[in-house]
């Protein structure tokens, strides 16, 4: 369950993060687009009278060129995301308790470690993960059935 949480907030911070940077960039062309207007001939043409050539090309491409290179250099300025759930192991305890429950005088010590390493199997149909500890005689019994 904690590491669903911890996946969906980080979806989620991965969304909102895209959301903001596309929004800022949008704001970046919306100001060129502002100043490419004013370079646009707006008076009234009569209807068979030949057309004025655009006469502002190379001050519009600069402001083409300056929305790129701002584009180019945009940066993210986000508000960091933090997680409570980074100090966790694999099997979902804090890190430092389980440093803790380890005794460096115990001889048994590899024992405790093949005891608490877990397994996720994906459940096809709804999409959650069974856990299962792993021992020696399961791993066999597995290979058994495979072989």
């Amino acid at each position: 369950m904690a590491q669903t949480r911890q996946k969906l907030k980080e979806a989620y911070d991965i969304h909102f993060a895209a959301t903001i940077e596309r929004a800022e960039k949008q704001i970046i062309l919306a100001k060129y687009g502002r100043r490419l207007l004013n370079y646009l001939d707006d008076a009234p043409v009569v209807p068979g009278d030949e057309r004025q050539p655009f006469a502002h090309a190379n001050e519009a491409r600069q402001v083409l060129n300056d929305a790129e290179q701002e584009l180019q250099s945009w940066q993210p300025h986000l508000e960091p995301i933090h997680s409570s759930a980074g100090s966790l192991g694999s099997n979902l305890m804090p890190n430092d308790e389980r440093e803790n429950l380890r005794s460096p005088t115990s001889a048994k010590s590899s024992e405790f470690e093949d005891a608490t390493t877990l397994h996720h199997h994906d459940v096809e149909d709804t999409g959650a993960a069974a856990v299962e500890p792993a021992t020696e005689s399961k791993r066999g019994s597995e290979a058994a059935l495979t072989s």
